[in-house]
């Protein structure tokens, strides 16, 4: 039972051993990313608020500076663009409008980026900054309009991602915009956003 339990043991390390290794012959040489970057990232965006109940493509670019906290931690300094998507309006909403009913929302980011390392390859980050919302749809309310409207509002969001090499990684992210007109009668276009996303780091 004892030289079971001790083969057992082995395997399991040499299990554990081996990606282990492979992992670090494949890992960059430095946990800590730092210097300019580039990223691009397409997805989905949801909206269900108000007129809204629909999710369509996504997509953006953005581009920054990392300064190194720690050895594992880093901090960027970002700016970006966001397109969220174009969605039809809910049957009992659009019927009350002659003519357009689709909502529109993009705009330009501007942020922060708080990325940590866990291991060579892998880490988290967290982000988050202003959004310039530029959006456009039909308000909520008994007497529904279509309006057009520009407002600063913020965004936010948290990622995990894969370091293919020192240049290039691979995420998976999730951000929230908060991209709704203003008042009681408003635009509400508030829009989770699920993403893959590759960067190049120079």
């Amino acid at each position: 039972m004892k030289k079971t339990v001790l083969a057992l043991t082995l395997a399991a390390a040499g299990f554990v051993a081996v990606p282990a290794a492979f992992a670090q012959d494949q890992a960059p040489a430095t946990a800590t990313q730092q210097g300019w970057y580039v990223s691009a990232d397409a997805g989905y965006a949801n909206v269900s608020k108000g007129p809204y109940d629909d999710g369509k493509f996504a997509g953006g670019v953005k581009g920054g500076y990392r300064f190194a906290i720690t050895p594992e931690t880093s901090l960027g300094v970002e700016v970006g663009y966001q397109y969220l998507g174009r969605l039809s309006a809910q049957s009992q909403y659009a019927d009350q409008i002659a003519g357009n009913s689709k909502s529109k929302l993009r705009g330009s980011t501007a942020g922060l980026d708080l990325r940590h390392s866990f291991t060579p390859n892998w880490y988290g980050e967290l982000r988050g900054g202003l959004f310039y919302a530029q959006g456009e749809g039909i308000t909520n309310g008994t007497n529904p309009e279509f309006r057009q409207y520009d407002r600063t509002k913020y965004y936010a969001g948290a990622g995990v991602g894969y370091n293919l090499s020192q240049n290039w990684s691979l995420g998976l992210n999730y951000d929230y915009y908060a991209g709704s007109d203003n008042g009681v009668q408003r635009v509400q276009l508030a829009t989770s956003k699920y993403s893959l996303s590759a960067e190049y780091r120079f």
